[in-house]
């Protein structure tokens, strides 16, 4: 039998096993991608978007995609690209748009900066500045079947501090069903931009991509375990996805056996390289295993319950959750509303069920102090009055806490809590100058080593009532 080839070269073959996949592919119907780099801004120019938008556009060539690139772009470039992106996008196809460069949340919305922007006043944001939103529309219109948003935008930018309602990074959004939106670092956080020729968030993702056969959740999380690893924990990648059906940058290879007229044996098929199943378990375990938090070893017993590393792991996180000898009580965190001794001032509330905004509610007895980092993370809760509700998101280090109102309100909330969790001041201040305040206490489960937070007490027009903290 004779296997005629596309350049009209005729080869002769008795049994022949054709191996397809390359490095380079030809774009394949349906894949179109939009990848925006700016690093040229007239304020705080940056040093790796225009590096990390080339490199990206490459690497996805190299996966099939029809690439829309612009480098350095004004807000007319931005929207026009935008404009062709979703031209190109038909319904059923797969649509990738990347960008890399300044980023802001405004009132929880996130926007892209242009090289050109000139942001003199919070009011110029949404006219100077491109709007996520709009790419997430294009995407919607063309009904696309797997939509992927990648935002390398959460650097720390000069716009952002002018503003009451700015906050640090990119602000949480939604994903529409059919998307996954992929952040360089968690919402509310900032990232570096990095000292060599891409940042870190991307040269991990460029590696990622060329990865055969891992489906596009699991190209995220590979990022995410090697940023966390090569950060030491300061940056996290973090993703929000509603996809329904799989998708892959880059497929197994597909093997196809040409056989003889004459009946041979069956021919066999050699199986394709399996992708090591120890590489993720061996990476996390590395990124975690010199932890002190028993969170962070269930975290790893989550994802692979029946790792390499899970009963050092059980172990480890069983000696960490153990009680340890007390140590010398610390010296009481002086907080600006109450004076602390060594032991507890307690300020009785009054009869009132409304406390009034400077009145602090009986803190807690110390007792002995729980290792350090024991009320580390992020908390979510909402404090409920007559007038309605406030939702918190809190984060915890150490002594501090800092946060702020998500949706509405625009209040910042701070705080600390003493070594055993009773929190020595909690105080959110709003735009409109008032102050509210909470006492409560920030407690561990034996059981199962998890921690939560109660609010015992607030001030101004909140009701006293037990509220929760969940990390």
């Amino acid at each position: 039998m004779f296997l005629r080839l596309p350049a009209g070269v005729v080869l002769g073959v008795a049994c022949a096993l054709i191996i397809l996949g390359g490095a380079a592919e030809a774009a394949q119907p349906g894949r179109v991608a939009l990848v925006i780099g700016n690093s040229n801004y007239r304020e705080a120019p940056l040093k790796n978007p225009q590096n990390d938008a080339k490199a990206m556009a490459a690497a996805l060539r190299d996966q099939g995609f029809e690439v829309i690139l612009r480098q350095n772009a004004n807000k007319t470039d931005m929207e026009r690209a935008i404009a062709d992106f979703g031209d190109k996008l038909s319904e059923g196809a797969t649509g990738l748009f990347y960008y890399a460069g300044h980023g802001m949340q405004v009132s929880g919305r996130n926007f892209l900066i242009p090289v050109d922007a000139q942001i003199t006043s919070e009011q110029r944001v949404r006219l100077e500045t491109l709007d996520v939103d709009v790419v997430l529309d294009q995407m919607a219109a063309a009904k696309s079947r797997v939509n992927v948003v990648i935002l390398d935008a959460c650097r720390n930018n000069p716009f952002e501090r002018r503003f009451r309602s700015t906050g640090g990074g990119l602000a949480q959004i939604n994903a529409p069903e059919g998307t996954l939106i992929a952040y360089a670092t968690s919402p509310g956080k900032v990232a570096a931009d990095g000292d060599g020729d891409n940042g870190l968030y991307t040269e991990e993702l460029l590696k990622a991509v060329r990865q055969p056969g891992l489906k596009v959740e699991d190209v995220f999380k590979t990022v995410r375990v090697g940023v966390t690893r090569r950060s030491n924990g300061a940056q996290t990648p973090w993703e929000a996805s509603s996809l329904v059906g799989d998708f892959y940058f880059k497929d197994k290879p597909v093997e196809v056996a040409v056989a003889a007229p004459a009946p041979p044996p069956a021919p066999v098929i050699a199986p394709a390289p399996a992708i090591p199943a120890q590489s993720l378990d061996l990476a996390f375990w590395d990124a975690v295993k010199g932890s002190s938090d028993p969170a962070e070893m269930k975290a790893y017993l989550d994802q692979f319950p029946t790792g390499t590393f899970a009963a050092l792991a059980r172990v480890r996180m069983a000696a960490l959750s153990a009680p340890k000898p007390a140590p010398a009580p610390p010296i009481p965190v002086a907080a600006p509303m109450v004076k602390v001794e060594p032991a507890p001032v307690v300020m009785a509330a009054p009869a009132s069920p409304a406390a009034k905004p400077d009145q602090q509610a009986a803190l807690p007895p110390a007792t002995a102090p729980m290792p350090a980092g024991t009320f580390d993370g992020r908390y979510e809760t909402s404090v409920v009055g007559p007038r309605g509700a406030l939702k918190m998101l809190i984060d915890v280090e150490g002594a501090r806490i800092t946060g702020f109102t998500t949706g509405t309100g625009d209040c910042r909330v701070t705080g600390a809590i003493d070594g055993n969790g009773a929190v020595r001041r909690m105080e959110m201040s709003c735009p409109s100058g008032n102050r509210y305040q909470f006492s409560g206490q920030f407690r561990v489960d034996p059981a199962t080593g998890a921690v939560r937070g109660e609010t015992t007490e607030a001030g101004g027009f909140f009701t006293p009532k037990v509220q929760v903290f969940q990390k």
